[in-house]
Parts: C-alpha cells; sequence; structure tokens
C-alpha cells in the first residue's frame, strides 16, 4: 500500500504566559545564586560573519543581565573548530566591560566543527580548579553550534554531565537535533533548543537568564505579555522579538518589515525579519563586509588543488587553464604537455622528444647527432684510441672490436693476437709431421727419410744407391743402412755378402704346374691349397666342393677355391645360417610411404588399406569410405558417414526419430518448464507464450493478464465494477460509499466528528506540493457530512511555530471550509511536530475554538501530515493525544521517519499510519479516505464509559482501514515499491493476486 507522510517543524516552545504586572522601572540585575557559566560557542567556516556578529551579542546580552563577581556569577568563553581557543577562563574577569571587550575581540577560527573536542577540553580544562572554577558551585555549559559534529560528542558529553556540568545545546539552522540531545542535560524539553537562524538565538537566551534568577514573576504570574516576559527580582516587563515594536497596551507586538517599505540598502536580496532586515546574495555572490553588496565568489580563493596549473573564477564556479604549451585533459583538471612529435616527426632519422612548445631529435645509443640536428651516425670508437688492439680495431654499434692481420687468431682477452697453428686443424697430408708457419705450414720427414715431391709424404732413404759393391746378389735398404739378399734359389751366406744356390727345383721345375718341393736329390709337385693334383703327378685341378652334394643348399651351390658358397635367386636374401633363403621383405626398409599397412611381393610391395578404407590413385594413401554418396536417401535431414557405415543426424532444434532417419522438431512445451499462464507455443529451438481470447500477456512473456478483470471473475460488486491492470474494485454511486465487504454501498453520510488536521508547513514541503496538500484536505472535507451538528474540521499549520488556520467552531459547511484552506499562505520555515502536537491537544480540542464536550461522545480525530524527521521530541504529546481520546492518522511522503510516525498513530499501529515516496498519490488516497461514521452507530449522545473503547470508534477504524486495503486492491497505493521503506511490506499480505 503506498501511504503519505509530511514533513512537520515548528520553532522553540514559547512559555505559556498569561496577565502579569508590567514591569517597574530601573534595570536591576537578576540576583542569581553563584554560578561558573561557560560559553562554547561554534566558530567553523559555516558561520557566517554577521551569524557570528549575533552570537557575540547573545553572549553579551545574557552577561548584562548577570550579577557578574568572583563570589557571584563567574564566566568563561571557549570557541571552538578544528582546534580549541580558550578566549576567556572563568578567573580571568569580574567585570561585565572586560568580558564584553574581549567578546568584541573574538576572531572567528573558520574550520571544522570537532563539537566532542571542545566540550573534552571544557570539562578537563575550562571547569578546572586552575581555570577558576568553583567546587560546590553550580557548572553550567552552553554550547551554541550551527552544524552537525566532525567527532563523537555522546561518550564525552556523558563524562562531561556525570563530572557535574550541566549543559545546554542550542542549535540553529543546520544543527542536527540528534547530535543535540546526545550533548544536553536532561531533561530535553529545559535543555535543547534549535532554531531556523541566529536571529532567533535570543528566544533561548532569555528563558535562560529566567533559569538562572532565584524568583521569576513571569514563570510565577499571568503576565499576558505577547512575546516575551523579561522578569527582574519583584517585578518584570513585556518585551517584542527583535523585529517587532511594542504596541501602546504594553503587551502585544507588532512585527515591523523593514524589506517590504524598502528601508534597505542591499545590492542583491533583502530578507525580512520583523523590525529589521539581512541582506543576502544571488547565487555564486558572497555578501561583502559591509554587509549589504556582493561580490562574485572566487571560487580559486578556497584551494585550487584540483587544477593541475591555473584556476579561473566564473560565475557559481571556476574553470582550469593550462600554462603555454600544454593541453587541458578530458578530467578538466590536469594538464598535459602538446606531444610536438605527435603531429608528424619524419625529419628526425631516429627518435623525436617532445619538450615544453617544441620538440628535438634524439639518436639511439651508440649515434651521434649531426649538425642538421636531424640525422645520425654512429659514434667511432676506435678514434678514441686503439692501443689495447695488438693489431687492428674495428668500429660498431655502442663500443669497437679487435681484428688480427690474415694468419693470425684474437686471443680470449679479445686485444692480442696469436699466429694461427695450421698443423692443429689436422696433419693427415703430412706422412711424419707438420711445422706451421705464417698462413700455412709444411711438411718434415722423421730421420732416415727424405721428404718427396708431392712434399707430404716421405720415403726411406736408399743407402743401396750410394754404392751397394759388397752384396753379391741384392742390396736391400733398410733404415739408416742396408742388407744384402741373394737371387732365388740362392741363400747367402755367413759372411752376409755372397750367396750359394741350393734348391733342386731350379734345375728345372717346368713340369709342375703348381710348386715344385725340392727333396733329397730331386724334387715333387705340389698343388695349391683348394687344388687336387691330377694323376699325372703335375697339372692341378680345383676341387669342386659342389659336387660333394649340395642339399644343404636351398637354392644354388657355387664353388670357390676351398670350399663352396650358397647363393638365392632374384628376390631372395641368404639366412644367417647361409644355406637357406628369404624373400626380400621390401616393407622393412621403411613403408612410410604407405597410408596405412605395406605387404611386400616378390622384388617389391604393395600398399593395402584398413577395413572401410579405399586405395587412392596414388596406390600409398587411404580414404575412408564415403557411405553417404552411395544414396542417403533414407536421411531426412543430414547423412554422416562413419567407418564402415553412416548415421542420419537431424538439424538444431529437431530430435532423431526411433526410425534413426526421419526427425521431429523438439517440443521444448512438452518439458514441462515453461510457466505459461495460458497457451504454450513450441517453436524451432525454444518456445513462446500465448494467452487465450480477451488476455493480454504481461512483460515477464508468461504470464496472462485479463483486459477487463470485471468480465471474467465474480466481483460481486453492487453498483459498478471498475477493471485495473491485473485487478478491479468496487464503487458505488453519487451521495453513496462502499461498505466494509468492499463491494455492496450505504449511505453513511451523516456521522458525527471533531476532525483537526495538522499539516506540515516546513520549507522541504516546497510552494508546488503544499498546493497539492491542500487540495488534499479539501477532498478529505469532500467525504464529510460537514455541520454545525454534524462534522466539525479544524486545520493547523505548523513549522518553526504553530498556526491556526480556522478552529473547529469556526465553518458550517464545506465549501466555507474548501474556500479557507485554498488562502492558507505557507509558512517555510523548520519541522516542530511535538509543539504541534501540544497545540492540538490544549488548544485545538478545547471547547473554547469548537470541540464538543467530552460527555457528548463525539469521536476525536487527528491527522498529522509530515514529510520529514521532527527537530522536537513528539513522545510526549503523541502520548498525550492519545490518552485524551483523540485517535490519531499519521500520513508521511518522502522523508517520513517510521518510528515518529509510529509514535503518533493509533493502535493498531499498523492501520493508523501510511506512507508514500512523494506527492503523486496523495489525492488518490484523500479521494478514498472515509473519517466518517454511520449515523446509527453514533448519534453523539450515547453513554460510553470509555472513550478508547467506543464502539463507534472502532467500526470507525475497521471501515477506514476497509477503505484503505481497497485501495491497495486497487494498486494505487503500490508505485515504486523497490523504493519503499521497510515497513510498507505490511500491506503486501493484502495484495490482489
Amino acid at each position: 500500500m503506498r501511504c503519505l507522510f509530511m514533513c512537520v517543524g515548528v520553532l522553540l516552545a514559547s512559555v505559556a504566559i498569561t496577565e502579569a504586572r508590567p514591569k517597574a522601572a530601573g534595570n536591576q540585575k537578576c540576583k542569581s545564586g553563584p554560578v561558573d557559566l561557560v560559553f562554547i560557542i561554534d566558530g567553523s567556516r559555516s558561520v557566517r560573519p554577521h551569524e557570528f556578529e549575533t552570537m557575540r551579542k547573545f553572549m553579551i546580552d545574557i552577561i548584562h543581565e548577570l550579577d557578574i563577581g568572583r563570589d557571584i556569577t563567574r564566566v568563561g568563553v571557549v570557541q571552538y573548530s578544528s582546534q580549541v581557543q580558550n578566549v576567556f577562563s572563568l578567573k580571568d574577569f569580574t567585570t561585565h566591560q572586560q568580558m564584553v571587550k574581549a567578546i568584541n575581540e573574538i576572531i572567528p577560527l573558520a574550520q571544522g566543527t570537532m563539537t566532542g573536542l571542545a566540550i573534552r577540553y571544557a570539562m578537563n580544562v575550562a571547569f578546572s580548579t586552575a581555570e577558576g572554577a568553583r567546587p560546590n558551585v553550580p557548572h553550567v555549559a552552553v554550547i551554541v553550534t550551527d552544524g552537525r559534529p566532525q567527532d563523537r560528542v555522546a561518550e564525552v558529553a556523558a563524562a562531561a554531565r556525570e563530572s557535574g556540568i550541566e549543559i545546554y545545546a542550542v542549535g540553529v539552522a543546520r544543527a542536527d537535533m540528534t547530535s543535540l540531545r546526545a550533548m544536553a542535560s536532561p531533561p530535553f524539553e529545559d535543555h535543547v533548543f534549535l532554531v531556523e537562524s541566529f536571529d532567533l538565538i535570543h528566544q533561548f537566551g532569555l528563558q535562560f537568564q529566567d533559569k538562572l534568577c532565584k524568583i521569576d514573576l513571569c514563570v510565577e504570574s499571568d503576565h499576558g505579555c505577547d512575546h516575551i516576559c523579561e522578569s527582574s527580582p519583584g517585578s518584570y516587563q513585556c518585551l517584542c522579538l527583535p523585529g517587532y515594536t511594542l504596541n501602546e497596551d504594553g503587551k502585544t507586538c507588532t512585527a515591523i518589515d523593514l524589506c517590504a517599505e524598502g528601508k534597505h540598502d542591499c545590492e542583491q536580496i533583502c530578507i525580512s525579519s520583523p523590525g529589521s532586515f539581512t541582506c543576502d546574495c544571488n547565487t555564486g555572490y558572497t555578501l561583502n563586509e559591509d554587509k549589504k553588496t556582493c561580490t562574485m565568489i572566487d571560487y580559486c580563493s578556497f584551494g585550487n588543488d584540483s587544477c593541475e596549473h591555473e584556476c579561473v573564477s566564473v560565475l557559481n564556479g571556476f574553470n582550469c587553464r593550462c600554462k603555454e604549451g600544454y593541453a587541458l585533459n578530458d578530467d578538466k583538471r590536469t594538464c598535459t604537455m602538446i606531444d610536438y612529435c605527435s603531429f608528424g616527426n619524419d625529419s628526425c632519422e631516429h627518435e623525436c622528444v617532445s619538450v615544453l612548445q617544441s620538440f628535438y631529435c634524439r639518436c639511439n645509443e651508440g649515434y651521434n647527432l649531426n649538425e642538421d640536428e636531424t640525422t645520425c651516425t654512429m659514434i667511432d670508437y676506435c678514434s678514441f684510441g686503439n692501443d689495447s688492439c695488438e693489431h687492428e680495431c674495428v668500429s660498431i654499434l655502442n663500443g669497437f672490436n679487435c681484428r688480427c692481420k690474415e694468419g693470425y687468431k684474437l686471443n680470449d682477452d679479445k686485444k692480442t693476437c696469436t699466429m694461427i697453428d695450421y698443423c692443429s686443424f689436422g696433419n693427415d697430408s703430412c706422412e711424419h709431421e707438420c711445422v706451421s708457419v705464417l698462413n700455412g705450414f709444411y711438411c718434415r720427414c722423421n730421420e732416415g727419410y727424405t721428404l718427396n715431391e708431392d712434399e707430404r709424404t716421405c720415403t726411406m732413404i736408399n743407402y743401396c744407391s750410394f754404392g751397394n759393391d759388397s752384396c753379391e746378389h741384392e742390396c736391400v735398404s733398410v733404415l739408416k743402412g742396408f742388407n744384402c739378399r741373394c737371387n732365388e734359389g740362392y741363400t747367402l751366406n755367413e759372411d752376409k755378402k755372397t750367396c750359394t744356390m741350393i734348391d733342386y727345383c731350379s734345375f728345372g721345375n717346368d713340369s709342375c704346374e703348381h710348386e715344385c718341393v725340392s727333396v733329397l736329390k730331386g724334387f715333387n709337385c705340389r698343388c695349391y691349397e683348394g687344388y687336387t693334383l691330377n694323376e699325372d703327378k703335375r697339372t692341378c685341378t680345383m676341387i669342386d666342393y659342389c659336387s660333394f652334394g649340395n642339399d644343404s643348399c636351398e637354392h644354388e651351390c657355387v664353388s670357390v677355391l676351398k670350399g663352396f658358397n650358397c647363393r638365392c635367386n632374384e628376390g631372395y636374401t641368404l639366412n644367417e645360417d647361409k644355406r637357406t633363403c628369404t624373400m626380400i621383405d621390401y616393407c622393412s626398409f621403411g613403408n612410410d610411404s604407405c597410408e596405412h599397412e605395406c605387404v611386400s611381393v616378390l622384388k617389391g610391395f604393395n600398399c593395402r588399406c584398413n577395413e572401410g578404407y579405399t586405395l587412392n590413385e596414388d596406390k600409398r594413401t587411404c580414404t575412408m569410405i564415403d557411405y553417404c554418396s552411395f544414396g542417403n536417401d533414407s536421411c531426412e535431414h543430414t547423412c554422416v558417414s562413419v567407418l564402415n557405415g553412416f548415421y542420419c543426424r537431424c538439424n538444431g532444434g529437431y530430435t532423431l526419430n526411433d526410425d534413426k532417419k526421419t526427425c521431429t522438431m523438439i517440443d521444448y512445451c512438452s518439458f514441462g518448464n515453461h510457466s505459461c499462464d495460458h497457451e504454450c507455443v513450441s517453436v524451432l529451438n525454444g518456445f513462446y507464450c500465448r494467452c487465450n481470447k480477451d488476455y493480454t500477456l504481461q512483460e515477464d512473456g508468461k504470464t496472462c493478464q485479463a483486459d477487463n478483470l470485471c468480465n471474467v471473475v465474480e466481483h460481486g460488486c453492487e453498483h459498478q465494477c471498475v477493471s485495473t491492470p491485473g485487478s478491479y474494485y468496487c464503487i458505488c454511486p453519487e451521495g453513496h460509499l462502499l461498505q466494509d465487504d468492499g463491494k455492496s454501498c450505504g449511505s453513511c453520510r451523516s456521522a458525527n466528528i471533531d476532525l483537526v488536521l495538522l499539516i506540515d508547513g516546513s520549507k522541504s514541503v516546497r510552494p508546488q506540493n503544499f498546493e497539492l496538500v491542500k487540495q488534499f484536505v479539501n477532498q478529505v472535507v469532500d467525504q464529510l457530512d460537514v455541520s454545525g451538528h454534524g462534522t466539525r474540521v479544524g486545520l493547523v499549520q505548523y513549522s518553526s511555530r504553530v498556526r491556526t488556520e480556522f478552529p473547529l467552531s469556526m465553518y458550517k459547511s464545506k465549501e466555507e471550509i474548501k474556500a479557507a484552506v485554498l488562502k492558507v499562505e505557507y509558512m517555510e520555515k523548520g519541522t516542530m511536530t511535538g509543539l504541534a502536537l501540544k497545540h492540538m491537544v490544549e488548544n485545538s480540542f478545547s471547547e473554547a475554538e469548537g470541540a464538543r464536550a467530552a460527555s457528548r461522545n463525539i469521536p476525536r480525530i487527528g491527522l498529522v501530515f509530515t514529510d520529514g524527521r521532527s527537530q522536537d521530541d513528539i513522545t510526549e504529546w503523541a502520548k498525550k493525544a492519545k490518552d485524551a481520546g483523540i485517535t490519531m492518522y499519521a500520513v508521511g511522503v518522502g522523508k517520513a521517519v517510521e518510528d515518529e510516525l509510529r509514535l503518533i498513530a493509533s493502535e493498531p499501529v499498523e492501520k493508523h499510519f501510511f506512507y508514500s515516496a512523494d506527492f503523486s498519490a496523495i489525492s488518490q488516497i484523500a479521494e478514498n479516505l472515509k473519517l466518517n461514521i454511520c449515523a446509527e452507530e453514533s448519534q453523539g449522545e450515547i453513554e460510553v464509559k470509555d472513550p478508547c473503547a467506543c464502539d463507534s470508534l472502532v467500526e470507525f477504524q475497521q471501515a477506514t482501514m476497509t477503505t484503505l486495503n481497497q485501495l491497495n486492491q486497487k494498486h494505487i497505493l503500490y508505485s515504486s515499491m523497490s523504493h519503499q521503506p521497510k515497513y510498507y511490506s505490511q500491506f503486501q499480505q493484502n495484495k490482489v493476486t
């Protein structure tokens, strides 16, 4: 259910005053008892100069009314912001003049708001004996602040109160009520004050002065002062608030509006306050020290840290500007140096480097920039002096290398050179010894040898060539000498020189084919091994070993000297047994050319494919047989070949049937998880929901909503059924009201109630929304039977104060009431809801303002309309209202607070408070809100012992909540559900589905 709330605000509660005696002549000081008083004043930057002057005057006015003395009242002043300043301590001054002079010399600190720090200073220092505080004398601290503390105050304030300090908390304008209550001493209604501006701070000053006096005639007598009663010992006088003038009767006051009279010299804006004015400036300007003229705010002077280079102030803000050679970045704050290289650095051979307002060329490491300042030349490191290189220096990038002359190689130190040892490369070409020389080598022979003409090989020296006369037959050279040898058939004699023939065969062995073997006195013929001597004993024939039987050779036997060999036919290879043959396995040589299997055949091999494959024309590779190519007509969609066969496959969104050939589109609706309200329609790869006739598919794509719910349900409306999106409700004809069952109609228009509406006129409501509030009030009035003997209506508006727009007794018809409502002027200040409730209980429901006597049992209804948190405490007067028999309804909007609404509303709370996120729905709530009781249930003369248990009141509450539940069913109060506060969920249980 969407409900409404409005913000409420009031000024500090004024003391109820009546007739009193006028003040006697003279200006006698308030004779208070001994007290140590310390002012703790907010000097933060949010306190404007003219406001600080008002606070300065506030302290001076209070001091002037006090009996100052070392044994009477002592006063100290502490100023704080982000730090604490002791203006003067309790022991410093004993006269008014000294204190006023010191207060007038205070310079605002203009920093943060560290209220907790100031309270701790007061507790530990300002109220210490060393600073003049007295034991057994009341210690009183008055804190004046205009903002929320930036540190913790609750714990330190509690410690200060525990130490015996009585704390008054005075909040101005932006001050936080919760923080004020955390600081102040109880009871809060006596120690917490929140005023709209510094101009109103004197109200607290006057009340505070009275609290210090022993006898207060303003409190103890009926003085009749319109504004302020000022007590003095034994007398009093009436005063007007600043900006008011005291009338001739000495009690009432008339406001002075200097702005309306044109008696000001403000340059831009004049803000009127009774009897005075303050000047203000338009947005983007600040008031000058003369408090009249305006100067455009220099936002740069606040600190342009966000601008990297230069800040330029403009109206309502500032712009950042970069120095020459820089460009402003997208964040509009920082600057980047213009990259001139990005415009095209083709003139730089290597690298372009941007600098402020220009660029220069830079060479890569190992290069120098040429005189044209664009091209680069590699640095010649050898030109610096190459003494470290033994032979030759060669410049390279970023350094140099040493190089040796031809025939030399560079040593490991990369500097010196060693002649190349060509012999170390391998001296195979030299038969004996290799000798290295520059750029080559030569061969040298061992001792006893001489180098041949090829200059590589060596020949032993032939000593026989020098002259071998001593040898009879043959001289044979040996290393470093020679031997004598006899010719064949001779033997060397013992002298090693001469020879003697001893061979008989030498007499003639021509008849021996092979060998003549001398024997004693003759010789024999002998054949060489592997031959046999023929019968002629002279000739020889080679032995044919194959003729002995070649069964051991599988193929062919071949005789050879001294034996035989086996030989295989072509295409076979001889086995290791040297006898048998095996066909050559050509596949074993490497069958990489066959993709699948190699099959050896005589003198070669063939390739063979695995089952399901066919050999390609290259006789080497294989291709899987495409069974689909034989004709796949049996597959409805796609035929997929696999090894030794094929299978059928369906397109996306289809499933293969049991025959493994045909396909059927998948029925996603058949899975049962479609959640369609009415009908599920399957489509390829999904489904969609479809509604029956006269229904509309909703945004979730699943649920269906009747186009006219009244036509499809048994609504039971007595008069007329009205369809709404997803629901319906019943309405009644003109002059009739919908009954509790939400269906039947009755003529409940003549109930007697006293209704007082408290409407919020605070600044947060805003003028355009206040007009909607007045429309809401008139729509409520339209539902009532207004007359002198029937329903009576009163209207009260509140902000920082309370104003009765008209009492219950003023108007006797709804036309008069509605006309008066439209004339109500918007107050536009604070939100003092507690003060408004107090006014309602004490005044609005009094017989003097038109409420009928309690003995007549006329129901009393109070309706509070607010849009925010109260700036005062509502607990006491919300309870007193209900204890007085007033049935309380709380209607809130926007930033209204749940806890406060619950305190205001009658039991059951859930049926007496309502909320809406904005003002847009309040007219719909008013249109359906019944605030009357049927005639037969409340004629005004029924005697009931307990008004709180009145059956008429119970029936009224039930009827009201029934109507609100009907609003719930019509979804009037359900917009912006995701933005409602947590208590909004209480209405969910009654939602029509």
